[in-house]
């Protein structure tokens, strides 16, 4: 899944470095765009680099409600972050799909408009 208007994508990787030293597949979000034909690092940069991951070993579809962590910067650094992730009721032009976080503390931590990348 893609964000709309951003480089910015949701999808699952079975060994994010490549180097078979990862044995913990995971949900990312990323900046980078995800290969269609890789079977792991499926951004190719070698290393397990990511705004937020979700150990998964299903690569069907991401849960839509869970704990993710997520990288806030290095005074946060990586903190857990309960996310809902849900379809729009309201179809989005282009095939695209709207999915939105639930709140943590009253402060909603993401929102994005995804289409099949």
């Amino acid at each position: 899944y893609k964000a709309k208007g951003v480089e910015e994508y949701i999808y699952h990787d079975a060994d994010c470095d490549g180097a078979g030293t990862n044995t913990v597949a995971m949900w990312v979000f990323d900046s980078d765009k995800p290969s269609t034909t890789a079977t792991n690092d499926l951004d190719g940069d070698g290393r397990c680099t990511y705004h937020a991951r979700l150990e998964a070993t299903a690569a069907k579809m991401f849960p839509t409600s869970t704990t993710w962590r997520m990288y806030c910067g290095e005074a946060a650094g990586w903190v857990s972050v309960d996310l809902t992730l849900k379809e729009a009721a309201v179809p989005v032009a282009g095939g695209s799909t709207v999915i939105s976080s639930a709140t943590r503390g009253g402060i909603v931590t993401s929102v994005a408009v995804l289409s099949l990348a």
